[in-house]
């Protein structure tokens, strides 16, 4: 009886052990769209580093149940901008601005342009006015009151500068007195030249000389050149200088500047150059420089009110 209940039993458990071998082990079901990864071991330390580094490890959340898988972020490299703290490409961000061009330096104003084809600018003085101003009409009256002969010029204009607008050309200083070759200049010079003349040449002339004064020689007026050494234009260059290089006597004796061979004549000379200075505001003669060695050179350039250059 037990043996038969024995053989029985093993009977039916033998399937049973069978078929509980051959239950297969289940395997995770494959990933469907939306369904979070598993975290793998190396990800959860980077996700721990990561919060380490903001101060919030005890604060990392889990992405939502219906949250698309996101990609792994890439390092940072040196230098480079957060994306948190980039500004969009479109955020009124600009290229940076090319470099201009390196010119050539060009004239500046007070540099005049050079090379071929480049004339030198013009210092042609202007017209004179229609009709002559009161001035030189009024100069004109007082030449006449003192005997000065004269003729009128037209106006003296070149384009080096040199100018005067209403020249005379005198051929006298008085009645009594011959200025020659003639002599072109302005109105101005010519008065002060007969006054000069009148109250200084000619009294010391008979007081020094013991003759009367006849005629002057002289050298030079208008003429359009610069200072000697100087490229300023001179005096003579608008009509406003005389140059006296000899006086004739009515003895018929001539004493030229530089030359006198008496004491008389050098003492004449002396005191004709010192009483030029202050009616010209100019005054050189011998021993000035060696331009004026051999004559008297007078002019009213302008200067301080009562002032005068005299050597």
């Amino acid at each position: 009886m037990w043996a038969v209940l024995f053989v029985l039993t093993m009977a039916v458990a033998a399937p049973v052990a069978r078929a509980a071998d051959d239950v297969p082990t289940p395997q995770p079901r494959p990933a469907r769209p939306g369904d979070p990864p598993d975290a793998s071991p190396r990800e959860n330390e980077a996700e721990k580093g990561a919060a380490s580094e903001t101060g919030a490890e005890d604060e990392v959340g889990l992405p939502d149940a219906g949250e698309a898988p996101r990609p792994e972020p890439r390092p940072e490299q040196p230098g480079e901008v957060k994306g948190e703290n980039k500004p969009p490409a479109d955020a009124g961000q600009t290229e940076p601005s090319p470099k201009p061009e390196a010119r050539p330096d060009r004239p500046g104003k007070d540099e005049a342009p050079t090379g071929p084809g480049k004339a030198e600018p013009s210092l042609m003085p202007p017209p004179r006015p229609a009709e002559m101003p009161a001035e030189e009409a009024a100069c004109r009256v007082r030449l006449k009151e003192l005997g000065v002969v004269f003729e009128e010029r037209p106006q003296l204009a070149e384009a080096a500068g040199c100018s005067v607008p209403w020249p005379v050309a005198v051929t006298a200083l008085s009645k009594d007195v011959a200025l020659a070759p003639e002599a072109v200049m302005n109105c101005a010079t010519a008065q002060r030249a007969a006054e000069f003349a009148r109250d200084h040449i000619v009294p010391k002339a008979s007081a020094i000389l013991g003759s009367q004064l006849i005629s002057i020689r002289q050298d030079s007026a208008y003429v359009c050149r610069p200072r000697h050494g100087s490229a300023k234009l001179s005096e003579h260059a608008f009509g406003n200088a005389l140059d006296i290089g000899a006086f004739t006597l009515k003895d018929g004796r001539t004493v030229e500047v530089g030359k006198a061979s008496k004491r008389a004549e050098g003492e004449f000379m002396l005191a004709v150059r010192l009483a030029a200075c202050g009616p010209f505001t100019t005054v050189l003669g011998p021993g000035s420089d060696p331009d004026h060695a051999s004559h008297f050179h007078f002019d009213l350039a302008a200067r301080r009110k009562g002032s005068a250059f005299c050597q």
